[in-house]
């Protein structure tokens, strides 16, 4: 990924998946989650989705569609919440470069992203991250 790879109005997606119980599970275990309600068990099989876990759908997105480089440092972000996800729920992302410019010697992309509902397209999750690309050596460009 570099500079001249990424312009503004490109598109990225869509990315089909689905929720799975072990990937709940290791999300909630990773961010030592204490409430129930996030942690799939077999009381509780369709348990919601911890939101920060959608921020992982960024990453999918840029490992996915732009290959090479070390991708980037987050510098700035914002999220709009509409619905649970749940356990057990398909999903579908997609999303698109926003804003690309330099300050101060350093290349930055904005990428916004939704993620929906794959059967319904009920939105979830809307997100944009502003990000310093950095170089193959993993110094900001």
């Amino acid at each position: 990924m570099c500079p001249e790879n990424l312009h503004e109005g490109m598109r990225l997606g869509p990315i089909n998946y689905v929720v799975t119980p072990e990937r709940a599970r290791a999300f909630s275990d990773a961010v030592k989650a204490a409430n129930p309600d996030f942690i799939p068990t077999a009381q509780n099989p369709d348990a919601i989705v911890s939101p920060t876990m959608r921020l992982q759908d960024y990453a999918l997105l840029i490992a996915t569609h732009l290959k090479g480089g070390k991708g980037g440092v987050h510098a700035k972000h914002w999220c709009e919440f509409h619905e649970p996800m749940r356990v057990g729920q398909a999903v579908k992302v997609e999303g698109r470069i926003t804003a690309t410019y330099r300050k101060r010697g350093k290349f930055y992309f904005t990428l916004q992203y939704e993620s929906r509902d794959a059967l319904t397209d009920q939105l979830l999750v809307r997100q944009a991250i502003t990000s310093v690309l950095l170089n193959d050596k993993g110094e900001m460009q």
